[in-house]
C-alpha cells in the first residue's frame, strides 16, 4: 500500500501574502512623508493648472424660422426660410459678426469661432407634397466671458431671424396697407352716406361698396395674423450663459492630488531599492 507524500508545510500562500502585505504596510509607514509629499504636490500642481485653465461659457438662443405660405395662405412655398443652411450662413457672415461685436462691445474674434447652429428635433410634416420647414433652430455661441456669449447669441439670433424674414415682412406690410386702405375707404363712404348734402342717388351708388371692403378687411386680417404668428421668423427663447469647461477647478485639484498620492505610494515602496544603489546601504 502506497502512501501519498506528506504536504510540504514550508510554503503557505496565505501566510506569504500576509507577510507581503505586512511588509508593504511597514514600508509605507516608514516612508509616510513620501506619500504626504506626493499628495500635497499633486494638489498644488492641480491648483496651478486650474488657475491657468480656459473657462468657456455657452449661450443658446432658439429661433422659430417660420413656415411661409402663398399670398392666399393655402399652400406652403419655398423661400429663404426653407433653406436649412440660411441661419448658419447669416450668423457666420463677417458683416453680421462685426455688427454684433460692436453691439456687444467686443471683437468678432471673441466669439466668432464658437458659433454653431443646429435644428431642434421635431416631427417632420408634409403638406401637399411640399415638405414643411423644420420650425426651430438652436443658435449657440461659446466664449470666454458669459456676458459676451449671451449678448452675441441673442444678437446673432435676431440678425438671422431678420435676414430670413424678408418674405413674411413684405406680406405683413402688404396686409396692413390693405387693411388701412379699406378702413379709410369705409370711413369715407360712411361720411358720404351721413352727409345730408349728398344726393340719395349717389348714396345708393356707393353704399354697395361697403360690403366688399368689409370682406376684404376680414380676409386681410386673418392673413395678417397668419403672417405674424406662423410665417414670420422670431427669437422664441433668449440665450442665457452657463459654464461648459471640461473640468472644474475643484475636480482638477482632486484628480491631481490622487495622482500625486499614487506616485507617493509607489516612491515609498521602491525607496529601499533605489536608495541603496546610491549610498550603498539599506534602510
Amino acid at each position: 500500500m502506497t502512501t501519498s507524500p506528506a504536504p510540504d508545510k514550508g510554503f503557505d500562500p496565505e501566510a506569504e501574502q500576509e507577510v507581503d502585505f505586512a511588509r508593504y504596510g511597514r514600508m509605507l509607514a516608514r516612508r509616510w512623508w513620501l506619500v504626504a509629499i506626493g499628495l500635497v504636490a499633486g494638489a498644488v500642481i492641480g491648483f496651478l493648472i486650474s488657475l491657468g485653465g480656459t473657462q468657456l461659457y455657452s449661450a443658446t438662443a432658439t429661433i422659430y424660422v417660420g413656415q411661409p405660405y402663398n399670398p392666399t395662405g393655402s399652400l406652403p412655398v419655398i423661400t429663404l426660410q426653407t433653406n436649412p443652411s440660411a441661419v448658419g450662413a447669416i450668423a457666420n457672415s463677417e458683416a453680421v459678426k462685426q455688427r454684433v461685436a460692436t453691439r456687444c462691445g467686443t471683437t468678432p474674434g471673441s466669439f466668432g469661432k464658437g458659433i454653431s447652429v443646429q435644428k431642434v428635433a421635431t416631427a417632420s410634416t408634409v403638406t401637399k407634397n411640399i415638405a414643411a420647414v423644420n420650425p426651430l433652430v438652436a443658435l449657440t455661441v461659446q466664449a470666454k466671458r458669459a456676458k459676451v456669449a449671451t449678448c452675441a447669441a441673442n444678437a446673432l439670433a435676431r440678425s438671422a431671424a431678420e435676414g430670413i424674414g424678408t418674405y413674411a415682412r413684405a406680406k405683413i406690410k402688404n396686409y396692413e396697407s390693405r387693411i388701412a386702405f379699406d378702413t379709410q375707404s369705409i370711413k369715407t363712404i360712411d361720411a358720404k352716406i351721413a352727409d345730408p348734402t349728398v344726393s340719395e342717388t349717389y348714396k345708393s351708388f356707393i353704399q354697395p361698396k361697403l360690403q366688399p371692403l368689409q370682406a376684404d378687411i376680414a380676409t386681410s386680417s386673418g392673413l395678417l395674423i397668419l403672417a405674424k404668428q406662423v410665417e414670420a421668423p422670431r427669437v422664441t427663447i433668449r440665450a442665457g450663459a452657463h459654464q461648459v469647461s471640461a473640468q472644474s477647478p475643484r475636480d482638477t485639484v482632486i484628480i491631481s492630488a490622487l495622482i500625486g498620492l499614487i506616485l507617493g505610494v509607489i516612491a515609498a515602496l521602491l525607496w529601499d531599492r533605489i536608495v541603496p544603489s546610491r549610498n550603498g546601504n539599506g534602510s
